[in-house]
């Protein structure tokens, strides 16, 4: 039974494109095919460097890729370049220069034989994000006046931390709770979540694989955050930022994100959507009619807020104006108590305004100071 007195409740879906610091490469408009390159690269380098053996192909492919990021230029400062390599303990490479007539010339050659033979990673040169663009961030949220936000792509939680107590405390939008589990990815894009209610628990699916390769499911994670309402009651939100889109093999990308959508059916299976209040929220990296999306989107009892009557209008959520990749998915629970529900595109920037139609913040001037390529999903409930 419902209770007597009914309690408004906002929950609302936000990717910030980081808050404080973003690898440069995420920082191209969007994902351009340039970004779209480096990261296959460096997913190309990190699987040969996997290998037991750098001998034969898989030596000369690494060896093109390092010149290919003139990691044999001892003039290119690391900070020009995409991405570094660690090595913590050994030595993957070292330069040789060779002179040829009056001039010198560099060549990279390799001393690991192989994965053994030394420690180390590639990591992401990261940069900070413009501040104004961490204030739209926050200006987007301010407007939304949620009282529970999954927050998608977050450094880390000491860095959702220092942005609620700075930054969104100078839009008087702070909240009382923060929290964040480091997931999967090791480019510090993980999800967080903020909430005016007491957290009672959480629990983490960075361990869910595959039944038969045995390959982890989650790209991120698919946090699950028990949330203490006012009333007693337990709101449960799922978070998830599926496999993008962008980069690497279309087909393989689907696998996964498909695999992503099962997963979290299945969770949502120990629920009764009919009574308890659940969410599945974030960035799923797909449109509504996404093959791989299917499984999740079609799970009884589990709603799309920009499904409802209620909304009215588009319902893009990227920066392209044309696509729905970010999503509020309530139960029926909740759904049959929704009373409003609206996207917050106002801090995307576009030369046009889409037409005029969708304005941004004053504060918005360019690509630069835009909040994020993604637009804000909130939907307001009277339970």
């Amino acid at each position: 039974m419902r209770p007597e007195v009914l309690m408004p409740l906002r929950l609302a879906t936000f990717n910030a494109n980081n808050l404080f610091r973003r690898p440069k490469v995420f920082q191209l408009e969007g994902l351009s095919a340039q970004a779209a390159k480096v990261l296959n690269d460096v997913q190309k380098l990190e699987q040969l460097l996997t290998k037991t053996s750098y001998s034969g192909s898989t030596g000369t492919a690494i060896v093109d890729l390092l010149k290919k990021y003139e990691f044999d230029n001892s003039r290119v400062f690391p900070e020009n370049r995409w991405f570094h390599i660690n090595e913590v303990r050994g030595k993957l490479f070292r330069v040789k220069r060779a002179r040829v007539g009056t001039n010198s010339k560099a060549e990279i050659e390799l001393v690991a034989t192989g994965r053994s033979d030394w420690m180390g990673w590639l990591e992401l040169i990261r940069e900070n994000v413009n501040a104004v663009s961490t204030d739209n961030a926050a200006r987007v949220i301010q407007a939304v006046n949620a009282d529970v936000l999954c927050l998608v792509e977050v450094e880390d939680r000491h860095t959702l931390d220092r942005f609620d107590r700075m930054t969104l405390k100078k839009f008087k939008a702070s909240f009382r709770h923060n929290l964040l589990i480091d997931g999967n990815d090791p480019r510090g894009i993980d999800i967080g979540l903020l909430s005016q209610f007491p957290i009672r628990s959480v629990r983490s699916h960075i361990d869910d694989v595959t039944a038969i390769k045995k390959s982890t499911i989650f790209s991120r994670d698919c946090p699950e955050f028990e949330i203490e309402l006012p009333d007693g009651r337990s709101l449960w939100l799922l978070g998830n930022h599926f496999k993008s889109q962008g980069y690497g093999v279309q087909a393989a990308n689907d696998a996964k994100r498909l695999s992503q959508a099962k997963r979290v059916r299945e969770l949502l299976s120990r629920f009764d959507l009919t009574r308890d209040l659940v969410v599945v929220a974030g960035d799923f990296n797909g449109s509504p009619t996404s093959a791989p999306l299917k499984p999740l989107l079609t799970t009884p009892g589990l709603f799309d807020v920009l499904k409802s009557p209620l909304h009215q209008g588009p319902s893009w959520t990227y920066h392209d104006g044309r696509q729905q990749i970010d999503y509020l998915l309530v139960s029926q629970a909740l759904f049959v108590t929704l009373g409003s529900v609206g996207i917050e595109r106002r801090g995307l920037f576009h030369k046009t305004n889409f037409g005029g139609k969708f304005p941004h913040f004053p504060e918005v001037t360019d690509e630069t100071t835009q909040a994020s390529d993604h637009a804000a999903v909130w939907a307001e409930f009277q339970i």
